[in-house]
C-alpha cells in the first residue's frame, strides 16, 4: 500500500473520530443507467500489515481485480453502504443533484447497519472538490424523499466535518475503497440491463458514450433506462422506447 493512503483518515483517528467515511461515486458521465455512490468505513485498530485489500482508484484496476476486491472490502471493512439514484431522477435533478441523492441513499444503507454511529464522533473524506455530504442534505430534507432518510437526518442534527480530497481515489484508502464499492455495484446492475434491453449490447460499455453504444442508440433509439437530458439523447427523446 501506498505510504499516503491512511494520511487523511490517520489524522482524524488520531483525534478519536473512529468513523471516517471515505465517499465516492460512479456513472456520473454514462449516458444510461443510474449513478451510484458508495461510502466505506475502515477500523482504525486493523492491522493493515496483514491485510489483503490492496485497493486503489478503481478506474486503475482490472475488472477482475475490481471483483475480487469488491467482495473483500465487503468482508473486511468496518462499515459501507451503497446506494442509487436512478436515470429517471438524473433527468430530473440533473447529474450532480442526483449524486447527491445516492450518497445519501448509500448513508442510510450504511447508518442501518450501525445505528451506533449516530452516538459518537464521524467525519467524510469525499472525491473530489464539493462537499457531497454536505450537499446531500437537499433530498434528506425534502419532502418527496425524507422518509427515506430517518437516521441520516439524525446524523445532521451535528456539525457534518467533511474533507474534500481532489483525485481522492488516489490519495485515500477509504475513498479508493468506496469508489470500487461504487464501480463494481454500478457495472453489475448495468450488464443486468442488457439482459432486458439486448439490442443495447450493455455488458460491453456499461452505459458510457462509446462508439458502440452512439451506434445503439442512434440505430434503435434510447431506452427508458436513458438518460433523455443527456446529449445526443437529448436531441432524440421523441424515440424513447
Amino acid at each position: 500500500m501506498k505510504h499516503f493512503e491512511f494520511e487523511h483518515e490517520g489524522a482524524l483517528w488520531t483525534k478519536d473520530v473512529p468513523f471516517v467515511f471515505g465517499v465516492d461515486e460512479a456513472g456520473r458521465g454514462c449516458l444510461a443507467g443510474p449513478v451510484c455512490a458508495a461510502v466505506c468505513v475502515w477500523d482504525p485498530f486493523k492491522d493493515f500489515s496483514q491485510a489483503q485489500v490492496e485497493v486503489d482508484d478503481s478506474k486503475k484496476l482490472s475488472p477482475k481485480k475490481r471483483e475480487i476486491l469488491f467482495e473483500k472490502i465487503q468482508e473486511e471493512a468496518k462499515l459501507f453502504g451503497i446506494g442509487f439514484a436512478s436515470a429517471e431522477e438524473i433527468d430530473e435533478w440533473n447529474i450532480l443533484r442526483a449524486t447527491y441523492l445516492a450518497i445519501a441513499r448509500a448513508l442510510e444503507v450504511a447508518l442501518k447497519k450501525q445505528p451506533e454511529v449516530l452516538q459518537t464522533e464521524s467525519a467524510f473524506l469525499t472525491d473530489g472538490n464539493h462537499y457531497l455530504v454536505q450537499k446531500s442534505k437537499f433530498f434528506v430534507e425534502h419532502p418527496k424523499y425524507k422518509k427515506e432518510f430517518s437516521l441520516v437526518q439524525k446524523l445532521f442534527e451535528k456539525e457534518i466535518c467533511e474533507k474534500p480530497l481532489v483525485k481522492g481515489d488516489s490519495r485515500s484508502y477509504s475513498i479508493a475503497s468506496a469508489s470500487i464499492l461504487a464501480k463494481v455495484s454500478r457495472d453489475r446492475l448495468v450488464i443486468n440491463l442488457d439482459q432486458q434491453y439486448p439490442d443495447y449490447e450493455f455488458a460491453k460499455h456499461k452505459g458510457y458514450g462509446t462508439k458502440l453504444h452512439l451506434e445503439k442508440i442512434e440505430k434503435f433509439g434510447p431506452s427508458i433506462e436513458h438518460r433523455k437530458t443527456f446529449a445526443p439523447i437529448s436531441s432524440m427523446s421523441n424515440r424513447l422506447l
